[in-house]
C-alpha cells in the first residue's frame, strides 16, 4: 500500500521507555471517510476517503430497526442520524462506533411520512417528508416536533421533497422528486419564494440529491436520465449536464475533501467519482456491490479523526501496543526521530494490537492511515 506523505494520516507517537510513555501530537490535513446508505439491505457502510476501500459496516442494523435508509447527517452532538423512510422515523447512532442509541424522531411524529433528507441548522433538525410534501422541523437536542417549516398548504406546489440544502442567501432549496423542480423558501419562516428551477428545466427527470458546489452553482442528480445537471446558483438558469457516463439512476451526490464530485449510482451499486471542475469521469470510487452494498442512495463525508494508540503495556521484556484497528491503519516504529526512519511493524495492517520484543532501547511508535 502506498503511504505517501499527503495521502496518509498520522497523529499518535509514543516513546517506549521503562517509564510512562510520552505522547506527541502533530497537525494533520483535513480528511473524511465516506458513509453510504444501502437502501436494499438497511445498512450504512464506511469507505476510506482516499482509496474507496471498504472499512466496515458502520451501522450493521443487527436490531433490524432501519427500514429503507436515506439521508445521513452528523448532529451537533457528534452522533449519526439516519432517515429511516420505511418506518417514517429518524434514528440516532453513536458517531464513533455506529452503535444504536435511540429512535430520535418517533415514527410519523409531526406527520412525518417517508423522510428522505436531514439538515441540522441552528437548534433544529429539518427533514424532508416526501409523501406529504412538507419540510418538518424538530428540536436538535431531543427530537421534539417544532412544526412545519414548509407545509403542504403553502408549499408553492412542491411535489415529493427529496434532497434539500441551504444556499448562500440563507434560503432553503428543496428538490421535488415527482415535480421535477427545485423550490426556494425563506430560510427563516418557510414562506414560498419561487420555483428556482421550474418543472423539467434542464432536463430534470425524477431528481433526488442536490448540492451547491465550490463554484456556487447548484448540482442536482437526475435519476431517470442518469446524469448530474448544473444550474446557475444565483438565478437557476440551466448550465447543462455536468456529468454523463458511469451512472445508473443516481440519487445522492457529495463534493469530497479532494473537491471531486461523488455520486451514488443506485441501480448498479457503485459510487462514481467525477472531476469536480470539469465533470470528467474519473471512475468507480466504490466498485459494484462491495461487501453487500445494495442500492446506495445518500452519502456523507465525515472526519473521524486520526488514528490513536490506546495503550502501551510492558509485559516482562515485551511491549504490547493497542489501538482501534481499521483495515487501512498500519503501526510503524523507529528508534530515532532526528531524522526519523519509520518502519512498518510486520503484520499490523488492519489489526488492533502488536507485541514488540525488541524493547531494550528507546523506541517511538505511530499509526498511519492511507
Amino acid at each position: 500500500m502506498s503511504l505517501s506523505g499527503m495521502a496518509r494520516r498520522e497523529l499518535t507517537i509514543f516513546l517506549n521507555l521503562w517509564l510512562v510513555p510520552l505522547v506527541l501530537f502533530g497537525v494533520l490535513p483535513t480528511r473524511a471517510d465516506l458513509l453510504v446508505s444501502s437502501f436494499n439491505n438497511g445498512r450504512v457502510y464506511r469507505f476510506n476517503e482516499h482509496t474507496g476501500q471498504y472499512i466496515d459496516t458502520f451501522v450493521p442494523n443487527t436490531n433490524g430497526i432501519i427500514a429503507l435508509p436515506h439521508g445521513l447527517a452528523f448532529g451537533p452532538d457528534g452522533n449519526l442520524y439516519v432517515a429511516s423512510a420505511g418506518n417514517d422515523a429518524v434514528l440516532r447512532y453513536n458517531g464513533t462506533n455506529g452503535a444504536f442509541l435511540n429512535v430520535f424522531v418517533a415514527s410519523m411524529a409531526g406527520g412525518l411520512d417517508y423522510p428522505v433528507w436531514l439538515e441540522f441548522r441552528g437548534e433544529s433538525l429539518y427533514v424532508s417528508s416526501q409523501l406529504n410534501d412538507q419540510v418538518l422541523r424538530y428540536n436538535a437536542a431531543n427530537g421534539a416536533f417544532e412544526g412545519a417549516l414548509v407545509s403542504s398548504n403553502s408549499n408553492g406546489g412542491l411535489n415529493g421533497p427529496s434532497g434539500m440544502t441551504w444556499g448562500r442567501d440563507g434560503h432553503l432549496y428543496v428538490v421535488g422528486r415527482f415535480g421535477n423542480h427545485v423550490m426556494r423558501y425563506d430560510g427563516t419562516n418557510g414562506n414560498f419564494i419561487d420555483a428556482f428551477v421550474p418543472a423539467g428545466m434542464g432536463g430534470l427527470a425524477q431528481p433526488f440529491g442536490c448540492k451547491f458546489g465550490p463554484d456556487g452553482n447548484l448540482y442536482i442528480a437526475s435519476g431517470n436520465n442518469s446524469r448530474v445537471v448544473r444550474f446557475n446558483g444565483t438565478n437557476g438558469t440551466p448550465l447543462g449536464d455536468f456529468t454523463m457516463g458511469g451512472l445508473s439512476f443516481p440519487i445522492g451526490l457529495e463534493f469530497g475533501p479532494d473537491t471531486n464530485l461523488y455520486v451514488a449510482s443506485f441501480s448498479n451499486n457503485r459510487i462514481v467519482r467525477f472531476n469536480g471542475v470539469t465533470g470528467a469521469l474519473i471512475g468507480d470510487f466504490v466498485t459494484a456491490g462491495v461487501t453487500g452494498l445494495s442500492g446506495p442512495n445518500f452519502m456523507v463525508f465525515h472526519d473521524f479523526g486520526p488514528p490513536r494508540i490506546n495503550s502501551i503495556v510492558r509485559a516482562q521484556t515485551n511491549v504490547v501496543i493497542s489501538w482501534s484497528g481499521r483495515v487501512d491503519t498500519q503501526l510503524q516504529s523507529t528508534t530515532n526521530l532526528a531524522p526519523p526512519s519509520w518502519q512498518n511493524m510486520p503484520e499490523t495492517l488492519g489489526r488492533n494490537s502488536a507485541t514488540n520484543n525488541n524493547s531494550n532501547a528507546a523506541r517511538f511508535y505511530r499509526l498511519i492511515r492511507d
